[in-house]
């Protein structure tokens, strides 16, 4: 009997232990479990106030949660989501449908090398808009695949402002575009002008060569020569001394340089209009030879001029006529 009692008090206290062990464990495991709820609560009321439209799918592709904010986005509730069967039938603008699909599948086999994707939706009330979607898989604390969340977030205005930017971006090309045909057009004016200028000088510098023949002729032949020597003398001479009328050539600087005239004077008050001619020759890239054509002068007359008008400018030695005139 005494035998019997000890055994009958040893295996109570053995249940009364094993008791309290299942009482502490379970003590840990309300509190596991109050912990998570709380935690769950807790992400579900940031879930559910976020600006973004958050989802949870299930490793099938069911849709277990979805967030309030799909409303604002959608204009469709959270419960209308989730009862759908497929987002991409229900909202997903059809030309995107097939690459929205392909993305979603690589997400749930987590085979997916981007995790985002942009792509368009149809609103309830048949708005356009640009989304894009963020992916991750979700697992517990085994290690347990338990499914993708993603983040959907309206793109549409910044979509909106990069078209804007392209647009810009496509009449900055057309203004660079435009800005080289009216440069070509201004430099075959400039071409068209010089070549003027250029047939002029040798036009008087031939007359001026055919004045000094028959200069020396004149000397030689016999006198009744010399009324014809003297006649032919008087035309090209008259021609050799016909000065380029200025006023056209100003003109037509004034088309291929806008404004170069009027910087001119208002920077150097003190030029005469010789100095002006001479600068617009300058400017369009003539030779003292060539100007001397169109001046009735001689090459070191030129260069004797442009020595002059060098001082009138107050250019330094290292300051090169041309150059000068070029950036006015």
């Amino acid at each position: 009997m005494a035998l019997d009692k000890k055994q009958n008090t040893a295996r109570i206290e053995k249940l009364e232990s094993e008791f309290s062990d299942l009482k502490i464990q379970l003590e840990d495991a309300h509190f596991q479990l109050q912990d998570e709820r709380e935690k769950r609560q807790f992400y579900q009321q940031i879930s559910d106030f976020a600006f973004a439209w958050e989802l949870w799918f299930e490793p099938d592709g069911t849709i277990k949660y979805s967030s309030p904010s799909c409303y604002d986005l959608t204009g469709f509730t959270s419960n209308e989501i989730i009862q759908s069967e497929r987002i991409s039938t229900m909202l997903v603008y059809e030309p995107d449908r097939e690459k929205y699909q392909h993305f979603l599948s690589g997400a749930l086999n987590q085979s997916l090398v981007n995790p985002s994707l942009e792509f368009r939706i149809l609103t309830r009330t048949k708005q356009l808009r640009w989304c894009v979607i963020n992916v991750r898989g979700v697992y517990d604390k085994l290690g347990k695949y338990l499914g993708i969340r993603a983040s959907v977030q309206d793109i549409t205005r910044l979509k909106r402002a990069m078209g804007h930017i392209s647009d810009l971006e496509r009449g900055k090309e057309f203004d660079q575009r435009n800005k080289q045909r009216l440069q070509s057009q201004l430099d075959l004016k400039d071409r068209e002008l010089v070549s003027f200028l250029l047939q002029l000088s040798q036009k008087n510098e031939l007359l001026n060569k055919a004045k000094n023949i028959l200069q020396k002729a004149d000397k030689k032949e016999v006198a009744n020569f010399s009324e014809v020597v003297q006649e032919l003398r008087e035309m090209l001479g008259g021609s050799a001394n016909e000065q380029v009328d200025w006023s056209t050539i100003e003109n037509q600087v004034e088309k291929v340089h806008p404004g170069f005239m009027e910087r001119l004077q208002a920077r150097h008050s003190n030029i005469s209009l010789k100095d002006k001619r001479l600068c617009s020759y300058v400017r369009l890239g003539l030779s003292s030879r060539e100007i001397a054509g169109l001046l009735n002068l001689t090459p070191k007359s030129v260069e004797i001029a442009r020595v002059r008008l060098r001082k009138k400018l107050k250019l330094g030695s290292s300051v090169r006529l041309s150059n000068y005139l070029v950036q006015l």
